[in-house]
């Protein structure tokens, strides 16, 4: 089973191939004429397709940037941030509206220049391989100027003016150009054209075919321009590296400058500043008296120190001298005085030495004289005035010490006072001081800096570099023959994708064998050629060969008796072809020699009548017989019918708009049962089965029903309403015919696709 399975699959797999393969046989001359229009249209574009050239160059950035900051830094700092751009930024600045900008302006790229072709587009140029030169002093209203070479003029028209010349001229100027000719007596009769732009223009033609190969890791750039002249190209693109070169040094001199002047300004300002702080700190040591704030400090402790000694002296010749003076004061009797007790003053111990010389003189007076000895009274007198000058002496110097205690106190005051405020103003001396050292220090770095950035300034040199010379690769983007190919193919795409495509839509309507799959119980009768117009001998043949089938496989499952036999024709909706049929069989039975009666039963849209000669239409028909209930039925049949050798014809009738069914009615079976005794066969083309409940009706009241299907035409959905009609109506018997209206082609049916392979016109289906 699964062998067979596999097997029919398989089958019909092949088959649904060679369906495809003569469906697109079918649409052959459409897939012909298609491609072969594609291709003179393909011919066409390459002829008149300009050509385009795209030329090449490669750019590199070296990473080590000479950075117009790092003469401040020495790049020590490098390492906080990466400095470099990345390569969408790179990418950017190349493509920039200031860099295109320049290009445009440096190479005149707003005017461009043509030669006027006339079977080809025109030729673009560059400017100087023009045979003249022309400068315009205002701009070109009209955005276009032609220069024609005559055979002995030439002719410039300009805004709307016109200006003609000999060809010998060697220079023309007016108010709006001047023209000057590269060649006198220029043989060829060409004109060309000159277009001008406004810059903004320009520039975006520029940006439109400059393109940059922006790399993901490497630091080299291929940048690339494309047009239809490759010196125009190549001048272009060079125009734009040297640009790129130039922005890169232009801006580093930008940078540098910038710098220089900043420097210059902060070194004006320390300048003023250091001035400033200097006149500030001479100012506050005159005024605090602060000059070495640290020898002062020591000084100062050495004069305390020096002081305090000063004063513990003083003290001590102070109690010295008092000691002295009780000495003296005490003695009534004259006694020595102690000597050497440390009393610096050279008088008072001299005195004093004095007086204890003279007591021991007269005490060896006395030894041998008494008091009354004028020797020893002068001594006594002296030792008295002796004593006496002492006492005024220690009372002076007392005095004097007390003195200088005094002044000592000042001067330890003094001291102390200066020791303390030197530390303060030595620290408001240091913080200027401080200042002015970082100002002169800084002074000192600018100064060194601008000298460094000066000569940066005069070597400084690019960092994007020239590696691949523009043109290094120069190639043509205009592949004619691959065009052609493109030409062609869509050409034979565009049928096949249409034949493609009806073949799939076409999936949804029914073809015979499905049919035959979904309709194993009724009747196959066979196909019906469908053409519109006189059919050809040939035609003719074929038409009634397949009738004689129809009416073989009628006969066949119909043989109970030769006359009388009334057949319905049907379909499920509008436009399947069933009156084509109804009137084309009547026909071919009536050419047997049959006795036939066609009857027009479609009410809802009698199309009978338009396959019959105008002036042969009785308009009267089946419903004027049936709703006339004075005169005989018999009588007006006979007078209501149309007849043409043994074809007879009822059109439907006047009276279609009657609610009641005309086929309730029993004059209506009378009148069947009266046809079926006149008539060998009696047809009726009856409405839409699926749209009109009358046919329906007549299911079981006729021998035959014939439903028509329609090739590309009637849905698969239509199957299912005719095997649900079939079988809750019971139909006494029924069949089907398949309505081909394709056209026929003798070269698809010599291969047996077309009637015999495919519609069972030939040895395709058998007789059921």
């Amino acid at each position: 089973m699964q062998d067979n399975n596999q097997h029919n699959i398989t089958e019909e797999d092949s088959i649904d191939i060679i369906a495809i393969l003569f469906t697109m046989l079918s649409n052959r001359w459409m897939i012909i004429i298609s491609v072969t229009i594609f291709t003179i249209f393909g011919f066409s574009y390459t002829y008149y397709q300009q050509e385009i050239f795209k030329t090449y160059s490669t750019l590199f950035i070296d990473e080590d940037q000479s950075d117009a900051s790092s003469f401040i830094n020495n790049n020590e700092f490098q390492f906080l941030s990466n400095n470099s751009l990345d390569s969408e930024d790179h990418a950017s600045l190349f493509k920039s509206t200031l860099v295109l900008k320049k290009v445009v302006e440096k190479l005149d790229l707003n005017y461009r220049y043509f030669k006027k072709n006339i079977w080809k587009t025109n030729k673009l140029l560059t400017k100087e391989s023009l045979p003249f030169e022309i400068v315009f002093k205002k701009r070109i209203s009209e955005n276009k100027c032609f220069i024609k070479y005559q055979k002995n003029n030439v002719i410039i028209k300009i805004n709307e003016q016109t200006f003609s010349f000999s060809k010998n001229e060697n220079i023309i100027e007016n108010s709006i150009f001047i023209y000057k000719p590269k060649f006198l007596n220029h043989v060829s009769q060409d004109t060309y054209i000159i277009e001008e732009f406004d810059i903004n223009q320009a520039v975006s033609h520029l940006k439109s075919r400059f393109t940059i190969n922006q790399p993901k890791t490497s630091n080299t750039y291929g940048i690339s321009y494309y047009g239809p002249n490759k010196d125009l190209n190549s001048k272009i693109l060079k125009g734009i590296v040297d640009e790129v070169i130039e922005n890169n040094i232009s801006e580093k001199k930008n940078v540098y400058k910038l710098s220089i002047d900043f420097i210059d300004e902060r070194i004006s300002k320390l300048e003023l500043k250091i001035d400033s702080l200097n006149s500030i700190i001479s100012n506050y040591k005159i005024s605090n008296g602060v000059y070495m704030p640290e020898t002062q400090t020591t000084s100062a402790l050495i004069n305390i120190n020096d002081i305090e000694q000063n004063i513990f002296n003083n003290s001590l010749q102070n109690e010295l001298s008092f000691k002295l003076i009780n000495e003296v004061e005490k003695q009534n009797s004259f006694e020595l005085l102690p000597s050497d007790m440390g009393i610096d003053n050279q008088n008072i111990n001299q005195m004093v030495s004095q007086f204890n010389k003279i007591i021991l003189e007269k005490n060896n007076l006395l030894v041998d004289a008494t008091e009354k000895n004028p020797l020893v009274i002068q001594s006594q007198e002296q030792l008295i005035v002796l004593r006496s000058n002492i006492l005024n002496s220690l009372n002076i110097y007392v005095e004097k010490l007390k003195v200088k205690f005094n002044r000592y106190n000042e001067y330890k005051e003094k001291s102390n006072s200066l020791v303390g405020k030197i530390p303060i103003r030595a620290a408001e001396l240091a913080n200027l001081e401080k200042d002015l050292l970082i100002a002169n220090n800084l002074y000192s770095y600018l100064s060194q800096k601008k000298e460094e950035a000066l000569i940066s300034l005069s070597s400084l040199e690019s960092n994007i570099r020239l590696i691949n010379e523009v043109d290094y690769i120069l190639e043509s983007t205009t592949n004619k023959s691959k065009t052609l190919v493109m030409f062609s193919f869509l050409g034979l795409v565009i049928p096949v994708g249409y034949s493609l495509g009806m073949f799939f839509f076409r999936g949804f309507y029914v073809d015979i064998e499905y049919l035959k799959q979904n309709l194993p119980n009724i009747n196959f009768l066979g196909m019906i050629k469908f053409t519109k117009g006189d059919l050809s001998i040939e035609n003719k043949a074929i038409q009634s060969e397949l009738f004689k089938r129809i009416y073989y496989n009628l006969y066949r499952n119909n043989s109970k008796s030769t006359k009388g036999k009334s057949i319905m024709i049907t379909s499920c909706v509008k436009n399947e072809g069933k009156t084509y049929t109804a009137f084309n069989f009547s026909r071919f039975l009536a050419s047997t020699g049959k006795k036939v009666l066609l009857v027009g039963a479609d009410l809802g849209n009698p199309d009978l009548k338009k396959l019959f000669v105008q002036n042969k239409i009785n308009s009267r028909g089946l419903t004027d017989i049936i709703n006339d209930n004075e005169n005989n039925f018999k009588e007006l049949f006979e007078k209501y019918k149309i007849s043409d050798d043994q074809l007879d014809t009822l059109f439907v009738g006047t009276k279609t708009n009657n609610k009641n069914s005309i086929f309730d009615n029993n004059k209506f079976d009378n009148l069947i049962s009266f046809l079926n005794e006149q008539y060998d066969y009696v047809i009726f083309d009856t409405a839409p089965i699926m749209l009109m409940v009358d046919s329906l009706k007549l299911l079981t009241k006729l021998d035959y029903t014939i439903h028509v299907f329609r090739k590309n035409y009637s849905s698969k959905k239509f199957v299912n309403f005719v095997s649900d009609y079939k079988e809750k109506y019971k139909p006494k018997n029924i069949g089907y015919v398949f309505l081909d209206d394709t056209k026929a082609d003798k070269f698809i049916d010599k291969y047996g696709y077309g009637y015999g392979y495919g519609y069972g016109y030939g040895y395709g289906y058998g007789v059921k």
